[in-house]
């Protein structure tokens, strides 16, 4: 069973959207700025309470096209690999 140390996902931390494990920046958010092409570098430039480490462990969570949910159920220790047709 894979686990995302990087993830966290808290009822009382932004709504219970998936966000980088000690922040309060959603993984959603790092997801947007990714589809609009910025790099990981310029991302952590913004968000410099998230390590590099977080950031790359998400971005190949993101490379394996994991959904926000599939990354969410993740942090919670379940097995949310995409199927082949990326979905669940």
């Amino acid at each position: 069973m894979r686990q995302c140390t990087s993830v966290t996902v808290h009822p009382e931390i932004q709504k219970g959207a998936p966000v980088f494990s000690g922040t309060r920046v959603r993984i959603e958010t790092f997801y947007d700025y990714i589809r609009l092409g910025v790099s990981v570098s310029e991302f952590l430039d913004d968000f410099p309470s998230i390590t590099r480490e977080q950031a790359l462990e998400v971005y190949e969570l993101y490379s394996l096209q994991y959904t926000i949910e599939q990354v969410a159920a993740l942090a919670n220790g379940s097995d949310a690999a995409p199927s082949s047709s990326g979905s669940w």
